[in-house]
């Protein structure tokens, strides 16, 4: 994927950066939050492993400010697309995943929408061909941010997600495309 710039970028509410290393602090406490652990991936378990593994993803992560907090966090990873082996060297940089996590008590007023809607911008403005999103189905708020900002839901797998809880969950795949409307 070519450089994405280093922004900030800017929403109608939302200033958009780079993540950097300091911000780990600031949403530390958001990961002790039950309600929002409740979806996460991985939950770090003190504030040092959570540096640890936000500093490991700066070249992918992003924050979204409103008067200078921190009110979400999200990810522009490059995705591998899958190609014949002679034209493997031409995907590099074609796909890419997003993701987002909005702060606790910022929830449910369209900053998951307006922040997600601008990632999916800096991935196009990047030279991402095609955008994806990953969600348990059981996270409604999530699925329904994609279908929002344009994005059509690929595949729904069923069971296929083991959820700290100990049950199998059904998990959604959603993509879209720079030639998509938005």
């Amino acid at each position: 994927m070519s450089e994405q710039g280093t922004g900030p970028w800017a929403t109608q509410r939302l200033v958009i950066r780079k993540g950097r290393a300091s911000d780990a602090e600031e949403i530390w406490p958001w990961r002790e939050d039950d309600e929002l652990n409740r979806w996460l991936t991985a939950i770090p378990t003190s504030p040092e492993q959570n540096k640890e593994r936000w500093v490991a993803g700066l070249d992918s992560n992003y924050v979204a400010e409103m008067a200078g907090t921190i009110v979400a966090t999200g990810k522009i990873a490059p995705e591998q697309a899958w190609a014949q082996s002679e034209v493997a060297d031409q995907v590099d940089g074609a796909q890419v995943e997003i993701g987002w996590v909005v702060a606790p008590g910022h929830q449910g007023r369209g900053i998951g929408t307006e922040f997600a809607r601008a990632l999916l911008d800096i991935s196009f403005a990047s030279g991402a061909r095609r955008v994806t999103a990953y969600c348990f189905a059981d996270n409604a708020a999530s699925a329904r941010i994609m279908e929002k900002i344009g994005m059509r839901r690929e595949a729904h797998f069923r069971t296929d997600s083991l959820h700290r809880s100990g049950r199998w969950l059904d998990s959604y795949v959603y993509a879209i495309l720079d030639t998509d409307p938005r």
